[in-house]
């Protein structure tokens, strides 16, 4: 398999693209650590895959410092880390509550930055990692009702880039993935009359995910954008 003997933390892992990754990683052979902040769903997901769960709140300096910690403690190393953790929030910037926003950019961009901070030292001294940013085509784009969202996206992207020329001479892989519309529960509630069938399946993410933390070193891919394609085809015929 092609993760046998990696560690891999998932955070948002209790459900959506998180918990697809986290299938997929512990299909390949991976220990997975399922990290979220509702401890009933992570504890279901880790049992289902002979994983570990932590509650984290990524937000949170000492939170997210335990998971790394636990992680350690359990495992002895760090291999993968991805940072799926998210929040959104649907109002026009001028009816958007200053909390809204600060709890948007607080899980999606200093979640990341949090998880990254305290894992990279113990890749650093292994000289090895990979490091997985789930963005969001509002990362590329800015779109209506979504001001906190594609600014923390925005932000996902640009804090990769820096990771990139921090880090990558010295082992650590950072990659971001901007998927366009995928499955959710966090979609659904933003748009209840759509059909699922017609979006990105969260298992759809988890084969970027797994492909980007297999990628042979003689390449390497800084960002994948991942798009409808069935929606792609249909406007072409």
């Amino acid at each position: 398999m092609k993760l046998d003997d990696k560690v891999a933390i998932i955070t948002g892992a209790g459900r959506g693209i998180g918990k697809a990754i986290a299938v997929a990683y512990a299909a390949e052979g991976a220990k997975v650590v399922c990290a979220a902040r509702t401890a009933t769903e992570i504890e279901a997901v880790a049992t289902e895959l002979g994983g570990l769960a932590v509650e984290c709140d990524v937000a949170d300096e000492t939170s997210a410092k335990h998971l790394i910690d636990a992680t350690l403690e359990a495992f002895g190393q760090i291999d993968i880390l991805v940072n799926n953790a998210g929040a959104v929030a649907r109002l026009p910037t001028h009816e958007l509550p200053v909390s809204d926003w600060d709890n948007v950019i607080n899980v999606n961009l200093r979640g990341t930055f949090l998880c990254t901070k305290f894992a990279l030292p113990s890749m650093l001294e292994r000289g090895t990692g990979c490091i997985i940013n789930i963005s969001s085509g509002a990362g590329k784009r800015g779109v209506p009702n979504r001001s906190a969202y594609s600014a923390s996206k925005f932000g996902v992207n640009g804090f990769t880039e820096t990771l990139a020329a921090e880090y990558l001479r010295k082992g650590i892989r950072p990659h971001v993935i901007c998927p366009g519309p995928v499955v959710s529960q966090m979609r659904s509630e933003g748009f209840p009359d759509e059909d699922p069938a017609t979006l990105i399946q969260a298992e759809d993410i988890a084969d970027a995910a797994v492909f980007l933390a297999v990628q042979k070193p003689t390449a390497y891919t800084l960002e994948m954008v991942v798009n409808n394609g069935q929606a792609i085809r249909n406007r072409e015929r």
